[in-house]
């Protein structure tokens, strides 16, 4: 029988069924039905609480199909973590109720993700096979050519190049480490022109995909060996610039640890950068949903984007998850793509030439929507502005 953790509870009846959470919740909005919205989803869960319900294969997939992008949580007025409410039933759940989708999950997760040599391996074989992969239909979410070459080798150390503001360390994360290494050496670069001496310990995993799989207990043990790492002496401030891990990570910090930031909010912050150039054309931003819907500074890096770009629009119509999620496109593809289709909806309508955002699944959902031109990591637009060069 499914337990609900104790203090979840509370959470459940403080529910007021006021529906402000059902604009906000993208798989509502996909699907229209209340079993796939927060608050139908809440319902269930109480139901199978009060033991007025079991989990039948409706109940658990209308829970599965949650995105936990944390929209709900910003519009709910009784302060419901759909977060830790969708890992606790995840946690109980997954071994019981596993389909091929879910198994292919827990392996990554498991036996991919956390060692560094296998997502080398797996990122290797990927290149090999995408050229053939991609001649079949519904493959463009695989990451570009480009992506899957191998990165520049990110340095342990930089100093800067005027006296020191501090010290900073960065998250190099892990498939990011692989995929987003010119972008996390680009950070790092910019942040020493700035004054930071920076700091970048070995990759590894923070924890965050295994936290939203339900895997509990090793998203913490995870978190635990990055804050090891990136919380050293004299560390300011940790940089972290996927939205999801920075969230992860923040939700697992210590009472004395540095504070977590990215390092367009941490420029905005304490200055050092000064653009050169702007980026021609009409761009979007998109603020990752973790970004928006957590502790996390989502407003502070903004000002500082549109001074890098020759315009900037807005995406018209409700702000809505782009369905990357983390691994949720391998759970739920056939939803993933439908949200996804939605986004690019919106972006057409906005009349914008290409779209800014930072965390990596979100970026790889649009490079794989518009392309690599017309999707780019705020990093590099601020790199392009003060004309550092590609690596």
């Amino acid at each position: 029988m499914l337990k609900i953790d104790a203090l979840a509870i509370p959470a459940l009846k403080d529910c007021v069924h006021c529906g402000l959470c059902l604009p906000e919740c993208p798989t509502y909005h996909a699907t229209g039905r209340e079993a796939e919205s927060p608050r139908g989803r809440i319902a269930a869960l109480r139901g199978v609480m009060e033991g007025r319900s079991s989990v039948s294969d409706a109940i658990h997939d209308g829970l599965e199909s949650c995105l936990v992008c944390r929209a709900c949580e910003s519009a709910c007025p009784s302060g419901i973590s759909m977060e830790n409410l969708m890992a606790n039933y995840r946690e109980q759940t997954r071994d019981t109720r596993g389909n091929l989708s879910t198994r292919l999950e827990s392996w990554l997760l498991g036996k991919v993700i956390p060692h560094p040599g296998r997502i080398d391996a797996s990122l290797g074989l990927l290149r090999l096979l995408s050229p053939v992969l991609r001649l079949f239909p519904g493959t463009r979410d695989l990451p570009s050519r480009q992506r899957l070459r191998a990165g520049p080798s990110v340095p342990l150390v930089l100093e800067p190049s005027q006296k020191a503001r501090g010290m900073v360390s960065i998250l190099r994360g892990c498939v990011a480490d692989r995929l987003f290494a010119e972008e996390t050496h680009l950070a790092a670069t910019l942040l020493a022109n700035a004054g930071w001496r920076v700091q970048v310990p070995p990759s590894g995993c923070c924890g965050a995909l295994h936290h939203h799989a339900g895997i509990v207990d090793q998203g913490k043990q995870h978190a635990g060996r990055r804050w090891e790492d990136l919380a050293t002496d004299g560390v300011d401030h940790v940089v972290v610039d996927s939205a999801g891990c920075g969230a992860h990570l923040l939700a697992q910090r210590g009472t004395n640890s540095p504070p977590v930031t990215d390092t367009v909010t941490l420029l905005a912050q304490e200055g050092g950068f000064v653009p050169r150039t702007r980026l021609p054309g009409r761009w979007a931003i998109a603020v990752p949903c973790h970004q928006q819907h957590s502790e996390l500074d989502s407003r502070t890096g903004l000002s500082l984007i549109e001074s890098c770009l020759e315009e900037r629009v807005e995406l018209e119509g409700q702000d809505h998850c782009c369905g990357a999620a983390g691994l949720y496109l391998l759970r739920r593809r056939k939803l993933s793509r439908q949200i996804g289709n939605v986004a690019l909806e919106r972006f057409e309508n906005s009349g914008a030439d290409g779209i800014v955002s930072g965390n990596p699944g979100c970026l790889l959902r649009w490079e794989g929507l518009l392309g690599s031109k017309k999707a780019q990591h705020p990093v590099r637009i601020l790199a392009r502005a003060s004309e550092i060069p590609r690596l």
